[in-house]
């Protein structure tokens, strides 16, 4: 999980302007099981962001990993 609050609203920012570099920023700061989770998650994300269901699918991940923070 991501430490602080601070932390986890800028990744949920980096989310909304750019699909999937929160997440993928998330796989570098959050533990060590879900990486690879992290990463196929944040590349699908900035694929499909152009047809606006990654945009979306990108700013819910982030509220999750704000909700989710320690």
């Amino acid at each position: 999980s991501i430490k602080g609050e601070y932390m986890a609203i800028i990744l949920w920012w980096f989310n909304i302007c750019y699909p999937g570099a929160g997440t993928l920023a998330s796989s570098c700061l959050g533990e060590p099981d879900w990486i690879m989770d992290q990463i196929i998650v944040g590349i699908l994300q900035w694929i499909t962001a152009g047809c606006f269901i990654g945009w979306i699918w990108s700013i819910w991940w982030g509220g999750l990993i704000y909700k989710k923070r320690a």
